[in-house]
């Protein structure tokens, strides 16, 4: 609304602006055509001057004179009464207007005098034309063809001439004569100043200033105007600039509230809650969603605080690390455990925002809620699940190596049995020397031993080791391979390797859990196929930044219609009694959460001296960095 407003008060500001240019521009224009008018008067007034006070023998006309002198006057003064002229701030051209003023001024002067020499040569013009009419003079035929085109003969050397008359006139007693000679003689005279005043005249250069005046103020006029043409022109642009730029701030307000209607409705419609508070965390608005999620409706809620959804379950630092964030004018993001309406616990994953006004200060908060209770739920269940899962994988993994140390212990154990029973009957018998009995003694403690160092290696397997160490995979392999080996002999199983040492800084017992649930997982698969020579191909090596373990068999691979299927929990091919469909997608699992690697499988086949296999193929991936 402020926008609008200080848009349309600035519109406004600029059309009186344009108005008042325009308004200017024309009276500068007015005044530049009166001006110049006036200007062109004096100009041709002046003209009228100069013709006067070149004829000034033959014009008798003064009155015309003196109202022209007026006429001068008054132009003169209009210009001077000008109030842009007045005004200007050019200095060439009130120069201009002053040294015109200050000659005018002698110039009139100089017609003033023309005007008294004028009365006293009318006087002896009309002597010197009534002796001459009287025929009495005629031997001055010649001085008075002289005298009457005195102002019209240029050639003529007027100072000699008088000097002449002035010689002549004590030669004559004849007073007409003498009078003749006389006033030949002021015509003479009256001309030499004549002259004068014609030379001072043309110094006074009055056509050159009024030209210069003319021309001053033609180019003044004409910047005046241009600057004012340009001003509108400019103020114009802007103008209509001004008028598209409100269109279009009026057009986007338009659609601006149509979106915000819009957003409103999107808002009031919107699945996630939405709740706004103003600076004391009161409660203004809230949505159709928090009154479906916490069942209390927008009457009962607006004034309360947000504290009333507390369920106690948060501590006081949650809920102090939450205020002190929003109140420092930062978003926070987190969790919330509400209780709605009728008791029941609620989870909530949320933001909330300060809105800030223009000086920077907290005007609302506005905070957007998605009920996460379902999912929350399902998570707490689908993590006592996982715990059961690894529970239950980590029993099948003790029964199975249960299982192989019982493989393990059965031949060792058999040949203790053996050897103490044989020395026994040979006791019993007489037949016995203390050479055998030390050298069968030797090979119990040795059974023995090699029974002690497995129970090591078991104990290792089952040894809990977070932390993550360096390790050789293929030293890791090996030993896997050692645990399981005693079957892999009984079922003939044949292991084919082509292993690279690569050092690895990850959890080696996890890594070995693995490769052993891999290596029993290609031993069952085997112990089903008769007939047939048993398989597996054991391949360690480094790609990129990574450590590469392949394990295949000649099994006969996974059908096509399960392959996808056998990282699903539960998901097994074995009876019951066999398995539990855990192995790999704990495997899986564990590679990827914990080792932060891949497992893979497919199904491959390739020669082998020269037979054709097909089998599973697995591809356990690891970060060497």
């Amino acid at each position: 609304m402020k926008k609008s407003i200080i848009s349309a008060i600035l519109l406004l500001l600029l059309i009186g602006t344009l108005g008042f240019y325009i308004n200017d521009a024309k009276v500068k224009r007015s005044s530049f055509f009166k001006v110049n008018k006036n200007i062109e008067k004096i100009v041709l007034i002046n003209k009228d001057f100069d013709l006067y006070l070149k004829n000034t023998l033959s014009y008798d006309n003064f009155d015309i004179i003196q109202y022209k002198i007026t006429s001068f006057k008054n132009e003169l003064q209009e210009i001077n009464d000008n109030k842009i002229l007045q005004n200007i701030q050019n200095n060439k051209l009130k120069t201009a207007l002053k040294k015109l003023e200050e000659t005018i001024k002698i110039k009139f002067e100089i017609i003033s005098r023309v005007k008294s020499y004028r009365a006293i040569l009318n006087n002896s013009f009309r002597i010197v034309q009534k002796i001459k009419n009287q025929g009495i003079l005629n031997d001055f035929n010649n001085l008075y063809t002289i005298i009457m085109t005195v102002d019209k003969n240029p050639e003529l050397d007027i100072k000699q001439e008088l000097i002449n008359v002035d010689k002549l006139i004590p030669l004559y007693e004849n007073k007409y004569k003498k009078y003749f000679l006389k006033h030949s003689q002021i015509i003479l005279q009256y001309q030499i100043k004549f002259v004068a005043l014609e030379t001072s005249l043309n110094q006074l250069e009055i056509n050159q200033k009024l030209e210069r005046l003319h021309k001053l103020y033609e180019q003044y006029s004409q910047n005046s105007i241009q600057k004012a043409q340009a001003a509108i022109a400019v103020l114009f642009i802007l103008l209509v600039l001004s008028i598209i730029l409100y269109l279009v701030f009026e057009y986007k307000l338009r659609l601006s509230n149509k979106e915000l209607s819009k957003f409103r409705q999107t808002v009031e419609n919107s699945d996630n809650i939405v709740v706004i508070t103003d600076e004391n965390e009161v409660i203004k608005y809230v949505n159709e969603a928090f009154t479906k999620t916490t069942g209390y409706t927008s009457k009962e809620i607006v004034g309360q605080k947000p504290s009333i959804l507390k369920s106690g379950k948060q501590t006081k630092e949650f809920y102090k690390e939450l205020s002190d964030t929003i109140h420092g004018g930062k978003k926070w993001s987190g969790e919330f455990i509400n209780i709605d309406k009728y008791g029941n616990l609620s989870y909530e994953k949320a933001s909330i925002t300060p809105v800030l006004d223009d000086e920077g200060n907290i005007k609302e908060f506005i905070s957007i809620k998605l009920d996460i209770t379902n999912e929350t739920i399902k998570g707490q269940q689908l993590k006592e699940q996982e715990k059961l899962l690894v529970q239950q994988s980590k029993m099948a993994a003790m029964g199975e190596m249960l299982e192989n140390i019982a493989h393990q212990w059965r031949q060792p154990l058999s040949v203790i049995s053996t050897i103490s029973t044989g020395i026994i009957v040979q006791k019993e018998f007489g037949i016995s020397n203390e050479k055998d009995e030390i050298k069968a003694l030797n090979k119990i403690n040795d059974t023995a031993q090699y029974l002690s160092g497995t129970i090591n290696d078991f104990r290792d397997f089952f040894k809990p080791n977070k932390q993550k160490a360096l390790f050789n995979l293929k030293d890791a392999y090996i030993k896997t391979l050692h645990l399981v080996d005693s079957k892999f002999q009984t079922l003939k199983i044949e292991v084919v390797e082509n292993l690279n040492d690569i050092e690895l800084n990850n959890l080696s017992n996890e890594v070995v859990q693995v490769i052993m649930n891999l290596l029993n997982n290609a031993r069952d698969v085997l112990e089903t196929k008769e007939n047939q020579k048993r398989l597996i191909f054991i391949d360690i090596y480094k790609k990129d930044n990574n450590a590469i373990v392949k394990i295949k068999d000649n099994g006969g691979g996974i059908p096509d219609d399960i392959i996808d299927k056998i990282f699903d929990p539960y998901f097994t091919t074995k009876h019951k009694a066999q398995g539990t469909g855990i192995g790999l997608y704990m495997s899986q699992e564990m590679i990827i959460k914990h080792l932060k690697g891949s497992l893979t499988v497919n199904n491959s086949t390739y020669e082998y001296k020269n037979y054709s296999y097909t089998g599973a193929e697995f591809i356990l991936t690891l970060p060497i960095k």
